[in-house]
């Protein structure tokens, strides 16, 4: 795209951030729009060179142009800031890390992009003209999206399999064969009271060695398995 100098053009190169609007009193000659493939080449042996087509890059917009010291007829119109201002406001919007719009009236151009490089310098016999290079990238804002995460239900305890271990206090007159049949539903399983109890009983009358759990006393604490 070129752009004629010498009469005032359909044209206007705007420069935007935030609700400060900038208009290049100066066009450039040529805007130069460019798509980078990032296409990946790889050598594969007995079959050569293959590329891999992968989607293009963001568009990136080039050009040139001054800012002038004084008005004069190739001016777009009467600038407001002086060269250096205009230098030291696209330099400020670079640091600030913030995209721009970049706007063309009558070319179709209107896109937020990023400021990629911007070089500028004097030319000599020119001392006050400001002349600069810029590259502007198409910029698209990434939006991180907020996931709730469920909070994970506590699992409901799953009943014991395990028996609870019963316990009995002796009462006068209790023996082991008529708590077997209390517990058990039958006389003979006193044994399974007495093994489970053994070192308790035989500490508390040594007796139950040779009478294995016939001397239990009111007030002992039997474990029923």
């Amino acid at each position: 795209m070129v752009f004629k100098l010498g009469k005032k053009s359909v044209y206007q190169f705007w420069i935007n951030q935030g609700k400060t609007k900038t208009r290049l009193p100066v066009l450039p000659e040529k805007l130069e729009v460019s798509v980078n493939g990032k296409n990946d080449t790889f050598d594969i042996a007995r079959l050569g060179e293959v590329t891999v087509i992968q989607k293009p890059g963001a568009k990136t917009f080039t050009f040139s142009a001054f800012f002038p010291k004084n008005f004069a007829p190739y001016c777009e119109f009467k600038p407001t800031l002086s060269a250096k201002q205009y230098v030291d406001r696209f330099e400020s919007w670079m640091n600030s890390m913030n995209p721009v719009q970049f706007i063309v009236t009558g070319a179709g151009i209107n896109f937020t992009c990023s400021i990629e490089s911007f070089n500028y310098f004097e030319k000599a016999g020119e001392v006050g003209d400001w002349y600069f290079d810029i590259t502007l990238k198409l910029y698209k804002k990434v939006t991180i999206k907020k996931i709730k995460v469920k909070k994970k239900e506590v699992a409901k305890s799953r009943p014991s399999t395990k028996k609870k271990t019963k316990t009995y206090v002796v009462r006068s007159g209790d023996t082991l064969w008529d708590l077997s049949k209390k517990f058990y539903g039958k006389n003979t399983d006193w044994k399974k009271i007495w093994i489970k109890n053994k070192t308790m009983l035989v500490k508390r009358d040594k007796r139950n060695l040779r009478q294995p759990g016939h001397w239990i006393y009111p007030g002992q604490k039997l474990t029923i398995p």
